[in-house]
């Protein structure tokens, strides 16, 4: 394995160990997890994910669109909330992998608990999937795509849909300088790869050597980040809810766009001569 995925695998796997009683695979954003979040440095950009309510609203819609019915992967699956979504709305079978160990495991776990027979987690290299051609209807995946090498990871994802399946990405944006400031000066939370290769516009574009389809879903996420020392108070909701309306407006500016945190796209058509 290079040297770079034994870095990624190492920092995830101490991410995602189960500290203070808290199951890692639970870590979407809420007040019952700021203590953690304080007290572990690991985890210390996840007060970020406060404010992502608009852009989870288009995923879990898209969701459930096209995955009942499918056999769904998820990409890189992390602490597994998307596998678990969309393993209780309606797919037929859900295989999440991940090159985290713990990860995995934790996931195992957590499926076993909830007795979810249709979805299982493999550890396995994102850049060199072990499934057949057009095994997967649908493909999920959320901010792993600046951990990987853009050429392998859109090459297996195109490999493993079928003709008619499609796959959802969401992913964080290098071209906001203040937000980049953030990651160069927390190096602890990323490993230096990552840090150079989170998504520009010419790493989207690149989809379109493997897709006949690149679909833009939406910009999110500029004027929301201010909501985040708020998150604790009272009026949290409705100062996120007040900038969301103001990142309604500024990111349909189109030299605004590409400055959002997130981006989500949607792929679609793959293009055969690219599976091996």
């Amino acid at each position: 394995m290079e040297s770079r995925k034994h870095q990624e695998r190492e920092l995830h796997n101490l991410q995602r160990t189960v500290n203070d009683d808290v199951h890692v695979a639970d870590t979407r954003w809420s007040l019952a997890l700021e203590p953690t979040i304080q007290n572990n440095p690991l985890w210390a950009n996840m007060k970020y994910y406060a404010i992502e309510r608009k852009s989870r609203e288009v995923v879990l819609e898209w969701f459930k669109t096209y995955c009942p019915g499918s056999q769904v992967l998820d990409y890189c699956c992390g602490n597994g909330d998307d596998s678990f979504f969309i393993a209780a709305h309606g797919a037929v079978k859900v295989v999440g992998i991940d090159i985290s160990e713990v990860s995995v495991q934790n996931c195992n776990n957590k499926a076993a608990q909830e007795g979810l027979g249709n979805l299982s987690f493999q550890v396995m290299d994102a850049e060199n999937l072990s499934f057949a051609d057009d095994t997967f209807d649908v493909v999920s995946e959320y901010g792993a795509l600046h951990h990987l090498d853009l050429t392998k990871a859109y090459g297996e994802i195109a490999r493993v849909l079928r003709p008619s399946g499609r796959a959802l990405c969401v992913e964080a944006l290098g071209h906001n300088h203040i937000i980049h400031l953030y990651r160069k000066l927390t190096p602890h939370l990323r490993t230096p790869w990552e840090v150079e290769h989170i998504l520009r516009r010419k790493d989207v574009d690149l989809a379109r050597e493997y897709f006949h389809q690149v679909n833009i879903l939406g910009f999110f996420h500029l004027a929301t980040l201010a909501a985040v020392p708020f998150r604790k108070t009272p009026i949290f909701e409705k100062i996120l809810g007040t900038l969301e309306a103001v990142d309604a407006m500024l990111l349909r500016l189109p030299f605004l766009q590409w400055q959002a945190w997130h981006i989500i796209f949607e792929l679609a058509k793959p293009k055969k001569q690219m599976k091996r």
